[in-house]
This record gives structure tokens, sequence and C-alpha cells, in this order.
């Protein structure tokens, strides 16, 4: 999904997983994974797994990551449909 994000739309994404090795994840993958994610600075965040800690921060916490006017999907659906803009 990433690459596709990338390479087709030409996005810059960044990935974050709190439960992920940032060492396995580049050696593995190839993946670099980001520290922690900027408050106020996506056009848009994919919920792409369902850790507590996503579910703990609720709709309105991940919301906070985000610019103004961004969008939330939430492929796993961890949060109320109500609160996302799009699920898959």
């Amino acid at each position: 999904m990433i690459d596709e994000l990338s390479n087709t739309y030409n996005a810059n994404v960044d990935a974050y997983d709190p439960w992920v090795d940032k060492k396995e994840a580049k050696a593995v993958y190839g993946l670099e994974l980001i520290e922690q994610p900027e408050p106020e600075a996506y056009d848009s965040i994919i919920v792409a797994v369902s850790h507590d800690q996503f579910k703990g921060m609720g709709s309105l916490g991940i919301k906070a990551l985000g610019k103004a006017n961004h969008v939330l999907y939430d492929i796993k659906y961890l949060l109320p449909s109500d609160e996302v803009d799009g699920r898959l």
C-alpha cells in the first residue's frame, strides 16, 4: 500500500506502528518507520492496524494528527463508522 501511494500517486507517506521494531522493518521490508506522528501534519490518515494504542486514542486523538481538512480512513473497523470518513 505504501509503495502504491508513493509511486502511483506521488504521495509522501509516513508509516508508524508502535509494535514494530524499526530496524527489522527496514531490514525485512525496506520500510522506514517514524518515531511518532506529528500533530496537525497529515492530509489523510489511514488506520491499518487495530492496536490498543490507536483504539485508546479514539477518533479525536487520531484526528488531531491531521490538518484542518484531512480525511480519516479506518480499514480495520477500529473506530465507529460515524467517526471516520471511509472504510474499505
